[in-house]
């Protein structure tokens, strides 16, 4: 009859370490989840931010551009003006 009480208690035992890693299998595997999430809102974020930094680099760009262009349509129109030596 101990036999068969042992084999119980070590039935009980595998069954309670069963759940314990049952339970941690699941605790991991909602981190896991939160993590995917996390890395794919961080990736979303990072992708705006850098359309917004190209898109800022472009307006100053062009801004840039349109002083440039103004500067030498002034400085052509000065020369035009000056007297030929």
């Amino acid at each position: 009859m101990e036999g068969g009480s042992s084999d119980i208690a070590a039935t009980g035992e595998k069954a309670s370490e069963l759940e314990a890693l049952q339970k941690e299998h699941e605790e991991k595997t909602l981190k896991i989840q939160e993590l995917k999430i996390q890395i794919e809102l961080t990736k979303n974020r990072l992708e705006k931010r850098k359309k917004e930094v190209n898109e800022e680099n472009i307006g100053g760009f062009n801004t840039l551009s349109n002083k440039y262009n103004s500067l030498r349509e002034e400085y052509n129109a000065m020369l035009a003006e000056k007297p030929k030596e």
